[in-house]
């Protein structure tokens, strides 16, 4: 797949190429989307924004490429500095592809106190959506981790496969916010891979949880759905006892599951689903506290995706409404903060109130700037900005606009 620099082409073009490569008429893409031909053809020469996931994961179904074609994504950057957590990529592939091999370490393999501590310090900068520091990092811990569960003892050997199926992890945090889409697939398999050599019980739902995301790209919403309830149910006798883990692991579920029937504009479906998240949370009660498999089971991250929910429906008006009502704590994940804050953006800008979205991209940005920089809603939502600039923030959105490479 080719990659173009974001800045050289407008997304217009890139649909008006992919409509022809398919040999279709803007009339038939019209009909196969369900819009009208004027809206195809104002999406082409950039006077209509694409400003929903889900609208470009339909459009490049239909166009038959994968929507990271019309997003241009990666975004690579221009110098080393600028391209840090990119340029690591292939080294971080390497390792995902030789996972089942004989391990390529040559040095002494550290003690398993030590190496806990290593995955730890991965996962701080993964919550902390330091994804350029984590890319770099991941390479040599995924190497000797790998030769852990080749030379430990047989009894430290299910722990080891547990701190490598949470490296992986990491890999695929990286691999996704970074627009790397098939590397990420790659390293959910590993997850799962090393999950199950680990005698981890919930390997099976988070595995699901990851996966969904691959399955929201060709906008295989009921299959999403599916796959999530099949996740549910394994663990459904833990999550009726009230066992902490399988609260979390199935409040997390179903905020995907939330997530996927907006996608899928099933508006009652969605706030079901987040309903049930909020009960999951309301179970747990202060063990929510406790971040279980990274998911973020909390009050503050049902709250959030309320407000991402109502973005994924289109409703402008509801995402403002819950996000003046979000109130984030000091310790969120940094990837949580500024999704939140990116969501919420999108919202007030869809409502015409560009300096507040404004505003909300810089607290994206400033919490997780990686994130925003390679995500193609921060994108849009900063050339529509540019498009309706005003005198007040005219040099502030211009010097965004030069962060992320638009300008």
């Amino acid at each position: 797949m080719a990659y173009s620099d974001p800045a050289a082409e407008s997304v217009g073009r890139r649909v008006r190429r992919a409509r022809k490569r398919a040999g279709i008429t803007q009339i038939e893409l019209a009909r196969r989307i369900g819009r009208a031909q004027s809206w195809v053809s104002g999406v082409e020469n950039d006077s209509i924004p694409l400003d929903s996931i889900a609208l470009i994961n339909t459009l490049s179904r239909v166009l038959r490429v994968h929507p990271n074609e019309l997003t241009a994504r990666p975004y690579r950057g221009d110098t080393p500095a600028e391209d840090r957590g990119h340029s690591a990529i292939p080294e971080i592939r390497r390792h995902l592809e030789r996972y089942d091999l004989d391990p390529e370490w040559d040095g002494e393999v550290r003690a398993l106190p030590d190496l806990r501590a290593a995955t730890e310090h991965v996962c701080l900068l993964r919550r902390e959506a330091r994804y350029a520091e984590l890319a770099e990092a991941l390479p040599a811990l995924l190497s000797e981790l790998q030769a852990a569960t080749h030379l430990y003892p047989e009894s430290d050997r299910s722990t080891a496969f547990g701190l490598l199926s949470t490296a992986y992890q990491a890999a695929d945090s990286v691999a996704y916010n970074l627009g790397y889409a098939d590397l990420s697939l790659i390293a959910t398999g590993r997850v799962r891979w090393a999950a199950e050599r680990s005698g981890d019980p919930y390997h099976g739902a988070i595995f699901a949880y990851l996966r969904i995301r691959n399955l929201w790209s060709s906008t295989s919403w009921n299959d999403a759905l599916t796959v999530l309830d099949t996740a549910c149910a394994s663990i459904e006798d833990e999550y009726v006892a009230g066992e902490p883990e399988a609260l979390a692991v199935w409040g997390g579920l179903q905020l995907r599951a939330a997530i996927t029937a907006a996608r899928k504009n099933d508006a009652a479906e969605a706030w079901s689903r987040h309903r049930l998240a909020d009960e999951a949370v309301t179970r747990l009660g202060t063990r929510q506290r406790t971040n279980y498999y990274e998911l973020c089971t909390n009050r503050s991250n049902v709250d959030i995706h309320g407000v991402a929910v109502a973005v994924e429906l289109g409703d402008g008006p509801q995402a403002v409404n819950r996000g003046e009502m979000v109130r984030l704590p000091k310790k969120l994940q940094a990837s949580r903060v500024g999704y939140h804050h990116l969501d919420y953006a999108r919202g007030l800008l869809w409502c015409g109130k560009r300096e507040a979205a404004l505003a909300e991209l810089e607290r994206a940005e400033k919490a997780a700037p990686l994130l925003v920089r390679n995500h193609p809603m921060a994108q849009q939502a900063v050339r529509t900005l540019l498009d309706l600039e005003r005198y007040s923030y005219r040099e502030r959105i211009r010097r965004l606009g030069v962060r992320m490479h638009i300008l």
